[in-house]
């Protein structure tokens, strides 16, 4: 595959939100949304200490502790939370248990 997006690292927009469960560790849905177009979106849900787990690899630890409270914060008030770009190829991102759903 030729697409020049599929091989090389790409600039994401991570976005978190609660679907349902226990307050505690709710289902959330994660999206990760291509900066530049938006030709390329991801999802995958799971329990929030998961989806934590997920997107902190995937960041390779660009993400501190402290953002992710303010996420877990805007989840307990039912609240799409949002965090700053991670960059990462799709090829990653599916090997990482991510569907693409743009298509």
């Amino acid at each position: 595959m030729n697409n020049p997006g599929w091989a090389s690292r790409l600039s994401f927009r991570v976005h978190f939100i609660q679907m349902n469960g226990p307050e505690t560790n709710p289902t959330v849905r994660v999206l990760l949304v291509e900066t530049s177009t938006a030709t390329f979106i991801y999802e995958r849900f799971g329990p929030w200490s998961q989806c934590r787990r997920w997107v902190a690899q995937l960041s390779e630890c660009a993400i501190f502790g402290d953002e992710f409270a303010a996420i877990e914060k805007r989840l307990e008030m039912k609240r799409l939370a949002t965090i700053k770009e991670i960059y990462i190829s799709s090829s990653d991102l599916e090997s990482a248990g991510f569907c693409r759903v743009d298509c």
